[in-house]
């Protein structure tokens, strides 16, 4: 059972370390291909190697004592909710951190519960912030009976959207994935997938998030935006259904400033990811912003 009372425990700081070979298979596993030599090359002439900021998410997970500090529930009841990341300057290639990660929340939400994890990534030879992450998980079946109901409101403006980008899925882009660090067999492995409720193993919800940043930052890149990739400040959105390997997605963006969008993605009608945000650090003096 979910322990309620453990809302602002703290893990001691982990050390958390990535390589440049580390950033390549991220890319990979994101659908990045030749024609970001940036990302998934580290020794093309004239092109240094580059990382999605992204991957934040991932150096952030990982604290086994502050999850033995929450309590118990099955393990396939387990739902990654929404995730955001926070950065104050591009992630780099490869480097160290030290990770501090604290329950941020604990919600009922009628059929389960929200459980929200913040964690923050320092570098451990200077001490300076590297980023901070919120992950939210939803815990089915931990409800307590007291729910409340959602109150974020969504970003989208009312209107069409100012870019559409349509990028597929690989059959095996689960198995690739995992290879980043999430062995969560509900990806791989089609009895724990059934048990969990689902016909097959789907896409992890962090991998179509990293695709929907990755197509983003492409398509401003293209659209004469100054080096959308490295003006990260922030990156969020809300898994609202699951994707198949296999699945085509539909991305959508909606200008709401100089430096930021909205967006969600789609398989076909179903929307999969809504309540997205964007937002750039502002374009270097001199530079157009995109």
């Amino acid at each position: 059972m979910l322990d309620r009372t453990s809302v602002g425990a703290r893990s001691a700081p982990r050390t958390r370390a990535w390589t440049p070979d580390d950033a390549l298979l991220y890319s990979l596993a994101l659908g990045a291909g030749p024609d970001r030599p940036d990302l998934v090359t580290e020794n093309s002439e004239g092109v240094p190697q580059r990382m999605l900021p992204t991957y934040a998410a991932l150096l952030a997970g990982g604290s086994r004592p502050l999850r033995d500090r929450l309590g118990g529930w099955p393990a396939h009841a387990t739902v990654h909710g929404a995730q955001r990341v926070d950065l104050p300057g591009p992630l780099p290639v490869g480097g160290e951190v030290d990770v501090v990660s604290s329950v941020a929340g604990i919600t009922d939400k009628g059929s389960g519960a929200l459980l929200e994890i913040e964690a923050t990534g320092t570098d451990r030879a200077t001490g300076a912030a590297v980023f901070t992450a919120l992950t939210s998980l939803f815990l089915r079946g931990q409800g307590w009976g007291e729910p409340e109901r959602g109150t974020g409101s969504d970003p989208v403006p009312d209107r069409g959207p100012d870019l559409v980008v349509e990028t597929p899925t690989a059959p095996n882009q689960a198995l690739l994935y995992r290879l980043c660090g999430d062995r969560n067999p509900l990806h791989s492995d089609p009895a724990f997938a059934r048990r969990a409720g689902f016909e097959r193993p789907i896409l992890h919800g962090l991998c179509t998030w990293g695709i929907t940043a990755r197509v983003l930052l492409q398509e401003l890149d293209a659209a004469g935006a100054d080096d959308p990739l490295d003006r990260v400040a922030s990156y969020s959105g809300r898994f609202r259904a699951p994707v198949v390997p296999g699945d085509a997605l539909t991305v959508r963006a909606w200008r709401t400033g100089p430096d930021a969008w909205a967006h969600t993605t789609s398989v076909g009608e179903r929307t999969v990811v809504d309540r997205g945000e964007l937002v750039l650090r502002p374009s270097r003096p001199g530079r157009a912003a995109g």
